[in-house]
């Protein structure tokens, strides 16, 4: 045959090729997949009968050609794939002619059913993710497939390969986003009834915490007015008697309901602090001074000493109470949990725009086992403690009412020391 015809048919088989790649690419369905396959492969590859066969995982799909009809299914019981299984374990093209089959009649009857099919050509291609295909080409003439040929058979598979796993992951994804609007519009009716739960949950509690702070309010005012009469009672019991063991008595009376008082005045503060807001300037060196004429004759009687530092040139607006209240607890456990030769040390200083307030001492320390706990409400560090379990809880709480933060580091037997930091500039109503 004329070179020049040669070059000009191969030519024509690249436009073809190239015109069924466009077309695939169009492809939106495995019908868009046939139709591109019919429209151009035959005139890539001379053939009597085209199939395509495609497995991807556990899923199997089928495209055939036949006088100029094309179908796409998804075989069921197919006998073609006993003799497709055969060639892609071989993994090689195979050529195959009706007298092969001889033993075989049942695939033979298949094959060659109809008497023109001379010979059927099989190229299998293996791809990577358990993809595989196989193209089987039925000829009327037994002339052999030349290398070209194979060549334009591993073009079309790479091909459809290509666009048939495109499909299956647009497949996914439209099923996916079909789940995933379906989910989404669940977890939206979810997320309104669970507003509406939450809104109402939350003014439940709002109304609960409301009714508890009032009545935690007018109980321990309730309760202090019965015990201002029996430490009255036990003073003036003190005066009419001279027996020993009654005064013995009324000192241990007098001692529990000293503790009684202080726990209840602690319970006072947390709920005080939702109802009195006193706001106005906080003298601090006024404040220190009354706290240390109050702990005087304690800090005497251990050899303690108080001493403290102001460097504010600002006026700090707040509510002096609660920092009254919460030095005031930091000092009695520092006095309560000394050594002996007790140093508290009190620095306040503003830092960029927060106020500092730096609390130290040289006494018991705190043991690194507990101290994540020591804010916990009535959390005693050890049996022997006598304190209520409150201090330091009440510290906290009223530190978080100045919008604050504090922080501990402790070591055991050498030091403790407590850093506070809140807004200098506070917005309390």
């Amino acid at each position: 045959m004329d070179t020049g015809i040669l070059q000009n048919a191969q030519r024509l088989r690249y436009e073809a090729l190239s015109h069924l790649a466009a077309s695939l690419n169009r492809a939106e369905n495995y019908k868009d997949v046939c139709s591109a396959l019919s429209d151009n492969a035959k005139y890539i590859i001379d053939f009597y009968r085209f199939r395509l066969s495609h497995r991807h995982k556990k899923s199997t799909r089928c495209f055939e050609i036949y006088r100029g009809e094309s179908i796409t299914f998804v075989p069921k019981n197919d006998t073609l794939w006993e003799y497709e299984d055969e060639v892609l374990k071989k993994g090689l093209p195979v050529s195959s002619k009706p007298e092969d089959f001889e033993s075989r009649p049942h695939l033979r009857k298949i094959l060659f059913s109809n008497p023109k099919v001379a010979a059927i050509f099989s190229l299998p291609v293996t791809y990577f993710e358990q993809q595989e295909i196989i193209i089987s080409i039925s000829v009327t003439n037994s002339v052999s497939y030349i290398e070209i040929d194979f060549k334009f058979l591993k073009a079309i598979a790479d091909l459809v390969a290509n666009k048939l796993l495109q499909l299956e992951l647009l497949k996914k994804i439209e099923s996916s986003n079909k789940e995933l609007k379906i989910k989404n519009a669940q977890i939206t009716k979810l997320n309104r009834t669970l507003e509406q739960t939450v809104a109402l949950r939350t003014a439940e509690l709002t109304s609960a915490n409301e009714e508890m702070r009032t009545l935690f309010y007018r109980t321990s005012h309730d309760f202090r007015a019965p015990l201002a009469n029996i430490m009255g009672l036990a003073n003036l019991a003190k005066l009419v008697t001279d027996d020993e063991e009654a005064l013995d008595l009324f000192a241990k009376c007098e001692e529990v309901v000293h503790k009684l008082d202080g726990m209840l005045n602690k319970l006072n503060v947390l709920s005080n602090y939702a109802y009195e807001h006193q706001i106005k300037p906080v003298d601090f060196a006024q404040l220190l001074d009354d706290l240390k004429n109050k702990y005087q004759s304690q800090l005497n009687e251990i050899g303690g000493r108080l001493i403290y530092d102001i460097q504010i040139d600002n006026m700090h607006i707040s509510v002096p109470h609660t920092y009254i209240t919460i030095l005031d607890n930091l000092l009695e456990n520092s006095v309560c949990y000394h050594k002996g030769d007790l140093l508290v040390q009190i620095y306040i200083f503003k830092y960029k725009d927060d106020l500092v307030i730096k609390f130290s001492d040289n006494g018991q320390g705190i043991p690194t086992r507990i101290i994540g706990k020591i804010y916990d409400m009535y959390y005693r560090g050890h049996a022997q403690s006598t304190g209520s379990g409150l201090g330091l809880y009440v510290v906290r709480k009223l530190v978080k009412s100045l919008a604050g933060d504090i922080w501990v580091q402790s070591k055991p037997k050498q030091h403790t020391h407590f850093i506070i930091k809140v807004p200098f500039q506070q917005h309390l109503q």
